[in-house]
């Protein structure tokens, strides 16, 4: 029950703080930069909440958000070859993964390869496919268990506990 309080209140936390950063950005023109926008946005927390959702989802021909039950907790990703056509292009993802939270943290350390497939509509690109399980990079995890301890004392013994829990698969990946 505690970690499902820390999971809801680091979610919460961060309809918040995500801003209006996509909204000064222009659109990305080609698919190599749609995906690190993607990547960038989906590592920020931003696939996380309903609220946040459209900074990310724009990028997307997902009809609405995805409803997951937890999510990947990555150290980082890295974009390999991007072929690109007319009207399709696809990219290659490698997430170096820490492990999955959900009610509690299960560490898993490895390497998560993806392949993002891109359809041209309108003149922009977007993510067609897959729609994957959100991937919040370990510093965005990090500071919002720092700032939510800080927030509300009473859950800083159980996201300290996570945050270590975090770190020592953090540090099996190295």
């Amino acid at each position: 029950m505690k970690r499902s309080v820390v999971f809801i209140g680091i979610v919460g936390f961060g309809i918040g703080t995500s801003g209006l950063l996509v909204a000064s950005e222009s659109y990305p023109s080609t698919p190599k930069a749609l995906v690190e926008t993607y990547l960038r946005l989906d590592a920020d927390a931003a696939g996380l909440s309903p609220a946040t959702w459209p900074e990310i989802g724009q990028y997307t021909n997902f009809p609405q958000a995805p409803k997951w039950p937890a999510f990947v907790v990555i150290d980082r990703y890295d974009i390999g070859n991007v072929l690109e056509g007319h009207t399709r292009a696809q990219a290659r993802v490698t997430y170096h993964t820490i492990g999955r939270l959900a009610d509690q943290f299960t560490p898993n350390a490895k390497l998560e390869n993806v392949v993002f497939y891109l359809t041209k509509v309108q003149d922009q690109w977007k993510v067609d496919s897959p729609p994957i399980m959100p991937h919040v990079s370990y510093e965005v995890m990090k500071k919002r268990l720092n700032t939510s301890s800080a927030a509300n004392p009473k859950t800083k013994k159980a996201n300290d506990a996570l945050l270590q829990q975090i770190e020592s698969a953090r540090t099996a990946l190295k």
